[in-house]
């Protein structure tokens, strides 16, 4: 096997999962399939000692993938997945290319000679190594893509022809491929058992015509003969052209152009023969250069006259000798290149027709995510799937089916593109949702919550028929609580009495979710960073919160709290402070019924079926956890008094906010709010006109007024006011504890310009008066928010500024839940995956009463702390109920931080955050080389320590 360049982390992190997961990241990445392409083109130069050394390399390798897979396979969803079954095939395939690398490594070819079956079925072998190039090529996709349908087609007419290695090579390239289709088909979900007889019958036609291609076939009875069954291969792919085909001829009503052009060509043909017989006689009209009777049939004349309207080579040769037929030729020709250039139109506009039909032809594609429908969330949650594909190393098959044949310009290229009515069940049909795994619905921004309500229902209706099963997702740009007290969801079916529709659907509304992250970050600025990264680290390296199945329980014993498996028991304390030390923190575990339990937390047995904890996959998750559940009993140091630990700060109970510009969702974020402090009073600026600002603020003291006790504690002062005006922000910024600037409510072009603007004046007055208000701004797009950062960042600033993009943590959650329900393989792998998502849910919600009782803080790290222990810090935090996941560094040494390790540089990923904020902070202090480097080496660096406490 090639050396694996790993940079492996220093002290005692588990140096066998880092290695799976770098192997994992050199095997996944493009370089190394060509680097693969490049040494099995050069295994066919026959060359012993070449040979030799590629075994073993491969063998290496060979070793080295299944070691990786018999890693894997203990957690799931990679244990009931399809990707396993592809796995073990592709490396089944590369036990064969193997042999034949070792062929001519023992030099077999001389020892069975050059004649007989033997050295026939060797050469044969000796083709057997391009197999390992099919582990490089998405075969999933390929072939049921019309473009494969014509390269089929190529090569079945070509195997007509070609003998010897040839006809071989074809041979087992068709055989591998009905193999993967096997595998495939056996995995497949198919919405009716018509498609599933019909994909099951071209396998088989498929599988004959492959049989038949073998060259011994042709010695038997009739085996000519049926050398012809290989033309059925073809079958499939002109079936779907052919159809289109018919299809563009009915919508384009073709024929009766096509019929009028030939009726007009055929008329001139036969006036000019006709005219041709009786004023030129004599000529020769067969051009064979005899005159002959030929030439006075009537036919040959009219044939003369077509081919001149026809041809432009056709014209006379000597324009002087007669001087009617030049002129009579020429006209022909001219009128025969207008009559052509109607038939090249119709021609281009059929084939234009037929190429739109076939980009929009049905998809064969199965257990892929369709998402319908386009909101300003999608480019958000697409890059965030990709992001998310890519870490897992996996080919994520993401289908968009869009209201209209335009493909929208931030949709990225690796997308599939489809279009039609979204609530149609010929779209459904086209985007073969019967055979998706998930599908995520993006509900328009622009419709009311009456037109959002309904048309989200009629589509779910739509959804179920085409699919029964599948899981939905919904992003919802407005509130997404039940209409009816008696209702459970909003989509609830009124008639459905059955339990029909009583399946994974999942709604994710924007407004509820803006509100939670701007309470959020008011309490701790970094938040929204934090949770991205647990959801989808940006760094394929990051850690993030995974979940893993493990049966066991977890009791009470003597007062402690003991982890239990079968003859095991560990208590959880330490249980958690053997697995910090290898680079994974606990957090949580689930019992049957979906309740998360957190370990800092714990007041009852429970029955554990997951566990929930921060770590860079979720393989290396189950591995160091079942490390170190079975590992001896170990010594620990006393672990320091709770004293020499930071602790909590104290936050202000009051709160002043001044709110510049259009905030959204404002009287469900005071809500969330008055969990953390006692009394708000907030300032609202905003550019509208007097009737919206009595509509707004009649709103907003309704809305307060309908909530217990908010009268008293929250007072909203609504103000008209122009963005040009900044001397008027004055006396509001003296008495502001925290400002937040927002696009006005009713700019559209370059609202990201304005927040800039009233920042800037902002800082200003700040200065001016003396105060150090937090200020948060809210823009639409990270490349505003990234261009505005490095601004900031230029200059050396006492305040600090954190910049927010509400729409993009919306579109990570949202795509995280939309994966984690495409991963989900079973009820059971749903479930987990579910628990994880309560668990992200609390913490995005912080003080409220709802979910799991635990929340994101952050500590200031001791000054001057210079040689604490990673370990000893972790258990002290435990004893005061806080898990430590992170820390965050100051400016000074970003840039020496995350400089890429050899794995990053000779295979390069996306190792770069969007956000700079990200670059100072570190989530699993010893999860990876980066942040286990900075924690023995650069602590005086680190100014905060990030922890998840009890509510």
């Amino acid at each position: 096997m090639l050396a694996l360049p790993v940079a492996l982390p220093e002290g005692d992190m588990s140096k066998r999962t880092g290695f799976y997961y770098y192997a994992e990241w050199v095997m996944s990445h493009h370089r190394y399939g060509l680097l693969m392409l490049l040494l099995i083109l050069l295994s066919f130069t026959r060359n012993q000692a070449i040979a030799i050394v590629l075994s073993i390399l491969f063998i290496g390798e060979l070793v080295l993938r299944a070691g990786l897979m018999r890693f894997k396979r203990k957690t799931n969803p990679y244990k009931s997945s399809l990707d396993l079954k592809l796995d073990m095939l592709f490396l089944f395939f590369d036990m064969l290319a193997l042999l034949s690398i070792l062929a001519t490594a023992f030099d077999v070819q001389m020892i069975l000679g050059e004649e007989g079956a033997a050295a026939r079925f060797l050469r044969a072998l000796y083709l057997l190594r391009v197999l390992r190039l099919f582990r490089y090529i998405d075969m999933q996709s390929l072939m049921f893509s019309p473009g494969y349908g014509m390269f089929i087609s190529l090569v079945v007419m070509l195997s007509f022809f070609v003998e010897g290695q040839m006809l071989w090579g074809i041979v087992i390239y068709f055989s591998v491929e009905v193999i993967i289709r096997l595998v495939l088909l056996r995995n497949m979900t198919f919405a009716t058992r018509r498609d599933r007889l019909v994909e099951w019958g071209f396998w088989g036609v498929d599988v004959l015509a492959t049989i038949v291609m073998v060259p011994g076939l042709t010695s038997i009875p009739y085996g000519n003969a049926l050398r012809g069954v290989r033309l059925v291969r073809l079958l499939r792919p002109w079936m779907v052209i052919l159809r289109n085909l018919g299809k563009v001829f009915r919508e384009g009503d073709y024929t009766q152009e096509i019929v009028l052009v030939i009726l007009l060509l055929a008329m001139l043909s036969i006036t000019g023969g006709v005219v041709g017989h009786y004023t030129m006689t004599g000529f020769d009209f067969s051009q064979d250069g005899l005159r002959s009777a030929m030439d006075d049939n009537l036919f040959v004349q009219i044939w003369f006259s077509f081919r001149t309207l026809m041809a432009a080579g056709n014209l006379v040769s000597d324009p002087l000798g007669d001087g009617n037929l030049a002129l009579f030729s020429v006209f022909s020709v001219v009128l025969g290149m207008f009559i052509l250039s109607f038939f090249i139109g119709i021609g281009s506009s059929i084939i234009s027709g037929l190429m739109a039909k076939l980009r929009n032809e049905r998809l064969m594609i199965a257990n892929h995510l369709v998402m319908i429908g386009w909101n300003s969330a999608s480019p958000f949650i697409i890059e965030k799937l990709k992001l998310l594909s890519d870490q897992r190393f996996t080919s994520l098959k993401l289908v968009f089916l869009g209201e209209t044949n335009k493909r929208p310009e931030e949709l990225e290229s690796w997308v599939t593109f489809r279009w039609g009515d979204t609530e149609d069940a010929d779209s459904m049909e086209r985007v073969n949702l019967g055979s998706a795994r998930q599908a995520l619905v993006c509900t328009d921004d622009t419709l009311s919550a009456a037109e959002e309500l309904s048309q989200n229902l009629f589509s779910l209706l739509a959804i179920r028929q085409a699919n029964p099963d599948i899981a939905v997702s919904y992003t919802v740009m407005g509130m997404v609580q039940p209409r009816l007290k008696s209702y459970g969801h909003m989509l609830q079916v009124g008639w459905d009495k059955a339990g029909y529709y009583n399946k994974p659907t999942v709604l994710i509304s924007e407004p509820d979710m803006r509100a939670n992250l701007i309470r959020n970050v008011l309490l701790y600025q970094d938040v929204d960073q934090v949770l991205s990264r647990l959801m989808i680290p940006e760094r394929e390296d990051e850690s993030g919160m995974h979940v893993v199945e493990w049966k066991g329980c977890i009791a009470q014993r003597s007062g402690e709290w003991f982890f239990i498996d079968n003859a095991q028991a560990i208590r959880v304390t330490e249980m958690m402070r053997r697995c910090f030390e290898r680079g994974v923190v606990l957090i949580a575990v689930a019992d049957i019924d979906l309740q998360v339990h957190p370990l800092t937390a714990l007041s009852s047995d429970v029955r554990v079926t997951s566990v929930l904890g921060v770590a860079v996959d979720h393989a290396t998750l189950y591995g160091e956890f079942e490390y170190c559940l079975n590992m001896d009993n170990v010594e620990r140091p006393a672990v320091p008094d709770a004293g020499s630990v930071p602790a909590l700060l104290p936050r202000r109970r009051n709160l002043r906010l001044l709110a510049v510009g259009w905030v959204g969702a404002l009287p469900l974020m005071l809500k969330r709010l008055l969990g953390s402090f006692e009394t708000i009073h907030v300032t609202l600026l905003d550019d509208m006109s007097k009737e919206e600002h009595l509509d707004t603020r009649d709103y907003v003291q309704g809305r307060i007024s309908d909530m217990e006790g908010a009268e008293q504690r929250i007072s909203v002062d609504i103000r008209r006011w122009d963005f040009s005006r900044m001397e008027s922000l004055r006396e509001h910024v003296r008495s502001a504890d925290k400002v937040i600037v927002s696009r006005p409510a009713h700019v559209v072009k370059k609202p990201h310009a304005m927040v800039a603007s009233v920042l800037s004046h902002t800082f200003s007055l700040a200065e001016e008066e003396g105060c150090r208000p937090e200020m948060f701004a809210i823009v639409d797009t990270r490349n505003q928010a990234r261009m505005l950062q490095k601004e900031l960042d230029r200059f050396q600033l006492d305040m600090d500024v954190n910049v927010v993009v509400p729409m993009e943590f919306y579109g990570t959650y949202a795509a995280h839940t939309s994966y984690l329900m495409y991963t989900s393989s079973s009820p059971e792998v749903y479930d987990m995956h579910r628990s994880l998502r309560y668990l992200l849910d609390s913490l995005m919600r912080g003080e409220l009463d709802a979910g799991v009782p635990m929340a994101l803080d952050v500590l200031p790290c001791p000054e001057h702390a210079t040689d604490m222990d990673a370990a000893n810090l972790f258990s002290a935090l435990l004893q005061q109920g806080l898990i430590w996941i992170g820390f965050r560094v100051d400016t000074a040494i970003v840039a020496d931080v995350l400089k890429p390790n050899v794995v990053m540089r000779l295979f390069p990923r996306r190792h770069e955050f969007q956000c700079l904020r990200q670059l100072e902070i570190m989530i699993n202090p010893l999860g990876n080389p980066q942040s286990l480097a900075v924690w023995n080496h650069q602590q005086a660096h680190i100014v905060e320590l990030i922890v998840i406490r009890r509510r």
